[in-house]
C-alpha cells in the first residue's frame, strides 16, 4: 500500500518538476527577447561587440538544456550569424579596403569556422531534411527551396548570409554556390517579404551589383528599391550598400559621394529601435568613402 500510495505522489513531483522547468524556459527566452531588443537599441558598437562572445556562449549553454525548445535555437543560430556578419567580416573588409593583407588573412581564416557555426546552428533550426537536402547537393537543395515555408525563411536568410560571405571572401572557391544562394534569397523575398529590415531584398541587390561590377548588365538597382520600401525610413544599410553596390557598379563617383554623405548627415536617434544596426552603417558609410580610391579608380 506504502509503494501504492507513493506512485501517483512521485509521478506529481516529476510532472511538477517538468512545469516549472518548462516555466523556467519560458521565462528565461523572454528575458532574451528583451535583451535582443536592448541590444539594437545599443549605442556603442564597441560595447555590443565586447557583450556579444559571452552572450552567445550563453545561448549555447541553453540550445543544450533546452534541446527541444526551438526559440533558444533560433536566437542561438542569428546570434553566431550576427557576430559573424556584423563584426569579424567587419573587420574583414576594413583591413581589406585599408590594405592590411595580413590582417585580413588572418580574419578570412577566423570567419571560416564562424560562417560555418552559423550554417549548423540554422540547420539545428530546420526540419532535418534541410541538413540532409544540403549534403546531397545543389539540385536537391533548390528543389526543397521552391517549397520553403516562410516560418524556414529566418534560418535560410541566415544560412544564405553565410554562404554570400563566404563567395565574397573567395569568390572563385565559392562561385558554384552563387545560383543556390541566389535561389535562397529570392524564395525568402518571396514567402516573407521585408523580413529583418528587408534583408533578402538587400542581399539580392548587393549580390546582383556584385556581379555587375564583373560581367555587366542587371546592377541591383530594383532590389534596393524594394529594400527601400519594404524597410521603411531609417535602415541606413539599405544606402549604404547601394552605394557600395549599384554607384561603383555604374562608376558613378557624384552618387557614390552624395549617398555616403547624406547617410552620414542623418541624425541616427532618431530610430533608436535601429540604433546598433544603424552605428554600423556609419562605420561602413566611413569606410567606403576613405576608399573611394579603391573602390571607383
Amino acid at each position: 500500500m506504502e509503494l501504492l500510495w507513493c506512485l501517483p505522489c512521485a509521478i506529481a513531483i516529476t510532472g511538477c518538476g517538468f512545469f516549472v522547468d518548462r516555466q523556467a524556459a519560458a521565462t528565461t527566452y523572454q528575458l532574451l527577447l528583451r535583451s535582443r531588443e536592448a541590444a539594437q537599441r545599443q549605442v556603442d558598437v564597441q560595447v555590443a561587440r565586447d557583450a556579444m562572445p559571452s552572450g552567445m556562449l550563453q545561448l549555447q549553454a541553453f540550445t543544450l538544456a533546452y534541446p527541444e525548445h526551438r526559440g533558444f535555437r533560433a536566437l542561438d543560430a542569428e546570434a553566431s550569424c550576427q557576430y559573424a556578419a556584423g563584426f569579424v567580416f567587419d573587420d574583414w573588409e576594413d583591413a581589406k579596403l585599408g590594405g592590411r593583407g595580413d590582417d585580413a588573412d588572418q580574419l578570412a581564416r577566423r570567419l571560416g569556422p564562424l560562417l560555418d557555426r552559423c550554417v549548423d546552428a540554422s540547420l539545428d533550426v530546420l526540419p532535418p531534411a534541410w541538413r540532409a537536402t544540403r549534403q546531397a547537393g545543389a539540385d536537391a537543395t533548390r528543389a526543397m527551396i521552391a517549397k520553403a515555408t516562410a516560418a524556414e525563411a529566418p534560418a535560410l536568410l541566415w544560412i544564405a548570409t553565410a554562404d554570400a560571405l563566404a563567395f565574397a571572401l573567395d569568390p572563385w572557391h565559392h562561385l558554384a554556390e552563387l545560383d543556390t544562394i541566389t535561389a535562397i534569397l529570392t524564395r525568402c523575398a518571396a514567402v516573407s517579404p521585408g523580413f529583418h529590415d528587408a534583408s533578402a531584398e538587400l542581399l539580392l541587390g548587393t549580390l546582383a551589383a556584385a556581379r555587375s561590377q564583373v560581367l555587366g548588365g542587371d546592377d541591383g538597382a530594383t532590389q534596393f528599391e524594394r529594400a527601400r520600401q519594404l524597410a521603411g525610413e531609417g535602415a541606413l544599410i539599405v544606402e549604404v550598400m547601394f552605394a557600395r553596390g549599384v554607384a561603383v557598379a555604374r562608376k558613378d563617383r557624384a552618387l557614390f559621394e552624395a549617398t555616403l554623405r547624406r547617410v552620414l548627415a542623418t541624425d541616427v536617434r532618431r530610430w533608436p529601435e535601429r540604433r546598433l544596426s544603424n552605428e554600423l552603417a556609419l562605420r561602413k558609410a566611413r569606410r567606403y568613402l576613405a576608399a573611394e580610391a579603391v573602390l571607383l579608380p
